[in-house]
């Protein structure tokens, strides 16, 4: 997976989440199960936000933007 610019999960929670974000815990297991484009650096994780911009909802294609 190409990295874009990340930021990390609380930044992105709290932007993405107005009100009441999920909790850590929550988006850390988006995270390991590929429900979000996330990378793991030295035990945190970080949000792809160029790869989240690319992300249409179909599995399919998101797939293949995921590797372009």
């Amino acid at each position: 997976m190409k990295t874009g610019k990340l930021m990390d999960l609380d930044q992105w929670r709290r932007a993405r989440f107005a009100g009441n974000p999920p909790s850590l815990t929550t988006v850390r297991r988006w995270c390991r199960e590929g429900m979000v484009p996330a990378k793991k650096m030295g035990g945190t994780w970080f949000i792809d936000l160029d790869a989240e911009r690319r992300q249409t909802g179909n599995e399919l294609a998101d797939s293949v933007l995921m590797e372009a």
